[in-house]
């Protein structure tokens, strides 16, 4: 007999922690919380892990993929048109991304049942997002924000009641990897400003890239047009 889990999906940012806390509160059966890691988060984003993590007294577990990122960005592609360079960045910045594939989905895939309960993190404001993806092979994939109808604003409501409000969130609108090529030009200007040495390795990566970071965009010419101080473009 197949031991069914109640597995959380846990991204460190506001969606999924106020879902997590709640979730606690009401009593409902978890299990497992699992942290599918990247490496690309901004250190905010684990600082706030490890401190969620003593707050709700459950430990939260870290997958992560067999390879680091730089491994898979620098690894050869070995046939096709493409064969001798670098996988580099990915092509299209809305589906098919292979960092969020290969480094995310995938590890977290592998140590999930096909008949265990996955909790994920997507609020109201966010329900077309629960359609049907191809890359996911779970059955019983639950939604518990949109079920109680808490939208973004709900969940940061929620979270600052507690005083709980992830800090990435006094500078982004939203987490996600530092070098994620659908960030907003905004995001962009802020990591130039903020963490110099992320986008020196942005830069880095984007002079080894066989294809630029975002289609028809340079990040040296970017780099020009931002001002030194943040108060001059918001």
């Amino acid at each position: 007999m197949i031991n069914m889990l109640h597995i959380i999906s846990f991204s460190g940012g506001k969606d999924s922690a106020a879902m997590v806390l709640r979730m606690k509160e009401l009593g409902m059966k978890i299990d497992k919380i699992l942290f599918g890691d990247t490496g690309l988060e901004y250190p905010e984003v684990y600082e706030y892990i490890k401190k969620f993590e003593k707050i709700l007294g459950i430990k939260i577990e870290f997958i992560r993929a067999k390879y680091t990122f730089e491994e898979r960005f620098y690894q050869k592609v070995t046939k096709g048109k493409r064969e001798g360079e670098i996988r580099g960045f990915p092509f299209t910045i809305t589906r098919g991304c292979w960092i969020n594939r290969d480094l995310k989905l995938r590890p977290m895939q592998k140590i999930q049942n096909r008949e265990d309960f996955v909790y994920l993190g997507i609020n109201y404001d966010e329900k077309h997002r629960i359609q049907k993806d191809p890359t996911r092979k779970i059955k019983n994939l639950k939604y518990p924000l949109i079920k109680w109808k808490w939208t973004g604003q709900d969940c940061l409501n929620y979270l600052r009641n507690k005083d709980l409000v992830p800090p990435i969130y006094k500078m982004f609108k939203r987490t996600g990897c530092w070098l994620c090529p659908k960030q907003t030009l905004l995001s962009l200007k802020l990591l130039y400003l903020y963490y110099p040495d992320l986008w020196k390795k942005l830069k880095k990566l984007e002079k080894d890239s066989p294809h630029a970071f975002k289609p028809n965009f340079s990040l040296e010419k970017f780099e020009k047009k931002i001002p030194n101080k943040l108060s001059d473009f918001l």
